[in-house]
C-alpha cells in the first residue's frame, strides 16, 4: 500500500510518461483527456467526456506536479469515490463521481480557468486536488482557525492554488463544507 505521497508521485510520473495525452490550449495550462487516465473508470471517462471535460495539470517550473484525478472516500467511509478537476469553455469545476448512496453535489465551482491576463502573461496553471485527511483538516484547523470541522469520518478534496493556499471542500450531510486548507 502505497503512502499519500508516494501515490502522488507515481501519477506525477504517470502524467509525464502518458505525455502525448497532453495538449497545450493556452501558454501556461497543459491539459489531458479523460480517457488518457488508465486508472479511471469506463464510465467516469464517457461522462467527463460527454460533459466536454479537459482535466488542466497543476505546474511549477513547467514541471507536471499535480494530474488532477483523485479517488477515496469523499462521502463516506469504505465507498470509493473520485474526484476530478474539470474545465469546459474556460471554467473549472470539481466533479465528483459517487461510489454508493452517500453524496453531495457532484459538481463543485471553481471559476475561471485563468484569466485573460494570466492567459496573455503565459502563466501556468497552479492549481491542484489533493485528499485531506482527518490530520490534515485537524491540524489546519488548529494552525489557523476558520469554520469548525464536524466529526472528521471520511477524506475531503483539497484544492490548492499550488504553494499558495487551499480551501478543504468536506461532504457533510449532503452539504459541501468549505473547511481550512493551508494558508
Amino acid at each position: 500500500v502505497l503512502d499519500l505521497n508516494a501515490r502522488r508521485r507515481l501519477m506525477v510520473g504517470l502524467s509525464i510518461l502518458v505525455g502525448t495525452a497532453a495538449s497545450a490550449a493556452s501558454p501556461g495550462v497543459v491539459y489531458r483527456t479523460p480517457r488518457s487516465y488508465d486508472e479511471l473508470p469506463p464510465a467516469i471517462v464517457a461522462a467527463l467526456r460527454t460533459e466536454g471535460c479537459r482535466v488542466p495539470l497543476g505546474t511549477i517550473g513547467r514541471k507536471v506536479v499535480a494530474t488532477n484525478v483523485i479517488s477515496g472516500a469523499f462521502a463516506a467511509k469504505r465507498q470509493l469515490d473520485w474526484a476530478v478537476l474539470c474545465a469546459t469553455n474556460g471554467r473549472q469545476y470539481i466533479r465528483v463521481f459517487w461510489g454508493g448512496s452517500a453524496h453531495c453535489p457532484s459538481r463543485i465551482d471553481k471559476g475561471p480557468v485563468m484569466s485573460d491576463g494570466e492567459i496573455d502573461q503565459g502563466l501556468e496553471f497552479d492549481r491542484a486536488i489533493t485528499t485531506a485527511d482527518q490530520k490534515f483538516i485537524v491540524d489546519h484547523y488548529q494552525a489557523y482557525g476558520g469554520p469548525r470541522p464536524p466529526n472528521i469520518t471520511h477524506l475531503g478534496i483539497n484544492y490548492e492554488f499550488l504553494e499558495k493556499a487551499s480551501v478543504v471542500h468536506y461532504c457533510h450531510e449532503g452539504q459541501w463544507l468549505e473547511l481550512t486548507g493551508a494558508d
